[in-house]
């Protein structure tokens, strides 16, 4: 999608000028938002070293806050993260199976190194390579968030910049507390406040399925988890073992948890200006918002039309033979007629079906010319829905108040969704951004 500025005037003589220019793609914009999401990075990094070089004192409640927040973007952020991108690829399970392996994966790079071994300032130069890596993740986690969506991009990056203040300090403590001077703290202060812009800048380079994202972002959570539990916990509490220290960790925990969710209402999915619902309850089954996209015809722009599934999804094939609840939202960019309506989704069939599939579909195909005759016309800004319900059958709604009586076959339902994943879909572009292209 690109973005153009149009623009009308008068000249001296009365006669009018208009044009347009400026057009500037959505990835563009992305690239740019990544780069001041990176420089935002840093500064918090440099802000949350600076400060442990000055207030050695409180570190311990410093450092609790840090566990806290740590451990808050694996529960709050990371895990959701990972089952939502990847439950459709891959069970639950199998997610969280990857998390236990990234929390040992860890514990063994941990003890290898020797992590807690006597105090030298090396033991503490290696501590702090390993809070540089740490962020170089993070950036990778922004990156990849943003390859899925940029609501989910937000997301991840307020977290990761909620607790990149922590990791400044930590790395500065690190080095500190193990023997080292603040002169031999300042590099390694430096590397890992730029480590999540070699991340985000990875990323450019790379681009992962939606799949392997959810168990790159299970990994990360089990990175978080052993990091949080144990290390930063039982270190501020050694350091100084009262309740504000606790307080402090929960407080941590706390914040990330509010951040994620300020994130996830702060970053609503738009389409020419028009916003599209992130989740759709249909039946017992709360949806995701998978992707939306504008439909045209010829020069007219027809309506946002987007695809609600139980979980991110980018293969139009596995959404076509999932049995899962489904649905497909139109929000109407101008007035149609009952019989525009009819036509269009009538249209959208048999471009994807044979003539002898569309003979087993007449008695569905009635039941969908008279529920939206039932409806009459429809006016600009109305929301029209398709469910396809996990039992096989579809249900058709208007602005959330009139539902259809449901209309069995899940031949059918294949049929119907197949107008935008099909082989053939009404618009190719269309069908890309649905499947979150």
């Amino acid at each position: 999608m690109e973005i153009g500025l149009k623009f009308r005037g008068n000249l001296p003589g009365g006669s009018q000028i208009c044009g347009s220019f400026a057009v500037v793609s959505l990835q563009e914009i992305h690239r740019v938002l990544l780069a001041l999401i990176a420089c935002a990075a840093f500064f918090s990094t440099m802000c949350g070293g600076l400060l442990a070089w000055r207030l050695q004192d409180k570190l311990h409640l410093i450092l609790g806050f840090s566990a806290g927040a740590v451990i808050g973007v694996a529960f709050f952020d990371l895990l959701p993260e990972a089952l939502s991108f990847g439950v459709g690829v891959r069970g639950a399970t199998t997610l969280l199976a990857w998390t236990a392996l990234g929390f040992l994966a860890y514990l063994v790079f941990d003890r290898v190194l020797s992590f807690h071994g006597p105090v030298t300032a090396k033991r503490g130069f290696v501590g702090a390579g390993v809070f540089c890596v740490h962020s170089f993740l993070d950036g990778m986690a922004i990156g990849l968030a943003f390859q899925a969506s940029h609501a989910v991009g937000m997301i991840v990056a307020i977290a990761v910049l909620t607790h990149d203040f922590s990791d400044g300090v930590n790395t500065m403590n690190i080095v500190m507390k193990n023997g080292g001077t603040r002169r031999q703290a300042l590099p390694w202060l430096l590397a890992d406040a730029l480590a999540p812009t070699a991340g985000v800048l990875a990323t450019l380079l790379v681009t992962m399925p939606t799949g392997t994202v959810g168990l790159v972002l299970a990994v990360f959570a089990g990175f978080f988890l052993y990091i949080g539990a144990s290390d930063l916990i039982p270190e501020s509490y050694h350091a100084h073992p009262k309740f504000l220290t606790t307080a402090m960790t929960l407080a941590g925990a706390a914040v990330l948890y509010l951040a994620v969710s300020v994130a996830a209402h702060a970053a609503p999915t738009t389409v020419d200006g028009i916003d599209v619902a992130e989740t759709a309850q249909v039946g017992p089954s709360t949806l995701v918002l998978n992707g939306a996209g504008k439909r045209t015809k010829f020069i007219f722009d027809v309506y946002v039309g987007g695809l609600y599934l139980p979980a991110h999804q980018s293969d139009a094939d596995k959404v076509l033979a999932d049995a899962n609840a489904k649905r497909v939202s139109m929000i109407l960019m101008r007035n149609l007629s009952a019989e525009q309506l009819s036509d269009a989704l009538r249209e959208g069939i048999s471009l994807n079906s044979t003539p002898e599939e569309i003979a087993r579909f007449n008695q569905q195909l009635g039941a969908l010319t008279a529920i939206i005759k039932g409806y009459g016309s429809a006016n600009k800004g109305d929301i029209l829905t398709i469910d396809f319900l996990a039992d096989g059958t579809t249900q058709f709604g208007r602005n959330a108040q009139q539902k259809s009586e449901p209309i069995p076959g899940r031949d059918f339902q294949r049929a119907l969704l197949s107008i935008w994943l099909g082989p053939k879909p009404i618009q190719a572009d269309l069908k890309k951004a649905m499947l979150g292209g």
